[in-house]
């Protein structure tokens, strides 16, 4: 695998391709140039999935000095920019887990601005608009905190609880997805009210088996929950695992079972973006696995831009007193 540490931008390497020759799938990390020559184009993809989780409340990039990637506005702007360059062609934005922020204090309660943090992380991901997001056993903590429950298409197959589903379906006119997420049961000793959790394998199981007789295609997100997702893929049922794992490195896709296997990147730092072909009876017949940047070279969309300076005089402000010194 390749690893890139959040250094300076002399050490990052140009656009690096690479193939897994195994299982025929190519992979591609880009780390720099001005937006436009990033941009996939003319492959002819039927399905095109873009990825990331593990934000843990945070609209912004990454506190890295030098070169600070990621960002809700910087990702808006690449995914607008795809569109825009293959107008039609079907797209997804999807979360693998703990998009939340989960922090307690000494006494056990939210600490005073992650209610904050996560209001206005919900508003940023209902103005991106997300096909769905997988609901992992510390995204609890964060829900908790807000005050009501959010509209976003929340999913998850063995936590259950306010305004989760199992599953969501996208449909477009000849092509019927259907997506689904597990997650880690956490540790039993720490109680979660409102909320049910069940074993990630046996729960997505029972759901998977649901779910696809409805669908042409199915994706997986696994919230730490490699031993299960590796259970489902092996079933033959599903098309696409999404794994998230605080994953730093860039790792080839490879299949498991009758699965493609890719994984998120830590604080969505480098955005995913799986572009697949797909044959006659909809099974894949190929698929580039990308890495993009979130760099500075990205420039922020303006709208997503606007709501985060808004949510940051916000956070200031609660910020400023949680950790000020008499």
């Amino acid at each position: 695998p390749f690893l890139f540490a959040c250094a300076t931008p002399a050490l990052q390497p140009p656009t690096t391709q690479t193939t897994n020759n195994r299982d025929g799938l190519n992979a591609q990390l880009v780390v720099e140039g001005p937006l436009d020559s990033r941009l996939a184009q003319g492959d002819d993809a039927d399905l095109v999935i873009f990825f990331g989780g593990e934000e843990r409340g945070s609209l912004e990039p990454c506190g890295c000095p030098n070169r600070p990637r990621g960002g809700i506005a910087r990702m808006a702007r690449y995914i607008h920019a795809s569109h825009d360059a293959n107008p039609g062609q079907r797209q997804l934005l999807l979360n693998g887990g703990y998009w939340l922020e989960d922090a307690v204090s000494l006494d056990g309660s939210p600490r005073p601005d992650v209610p904050v943090l996560n209001r206005w992380m919900v508003a940023g991901m209902q103005q991106v608009g997300f096909s769905a997001l997988n609901i992992a056993y510390n995204d609890i903590g964060g829900l908790n905190s807000l005050d009501e429950t959010t509209a976003l298409p929340m999913v998850s197959a063995n936590i259950s609880g306010p305004g989760i589903t199992p599953w969501e379906i996208v449909e477009w006119e000849d092509l019927r997805v259907g997506i689904m997420g597990i997650s880690t049961p956490g540790v039993a000793f720490i109680e979660t009210p409102g909320f049910e959790i069940n074993p990630p394998a046996e729960a997505g199981m029972a759901v998977l088996s649901e779910l696809a007789p409805q669908v042409d295609f199915v994706i997986v997100m696994a919230y730490r929950a490699t031993e299960a997702a590796q259970k489902l893929a092996r079933s033959g049922q599903v098309d696409v695992i999404i794994d998230t794992n605080q994953y730093r490195e860039v790792y080839e896709p490879f299949r498991e079972g009758g699965a493609i296997w890719v994984r998120s990147h830590f604080q969505t730092m480098r955005l995913g973006e799986l572009r697949i072909g797909l044959n006659a009876d909809q099974e894949i017949s190929w698929a580039l696995d990308r890495r993009i940047d979130l760099d500075p070279e990205i420039p922020n969309r303006s709208d997503e831009a606007v709501l985060v300076r808004s949510a940051r005089e916000e956070i200031d402000v609660v910020q400023k007193e949680l950790y000020r010194r008499d």
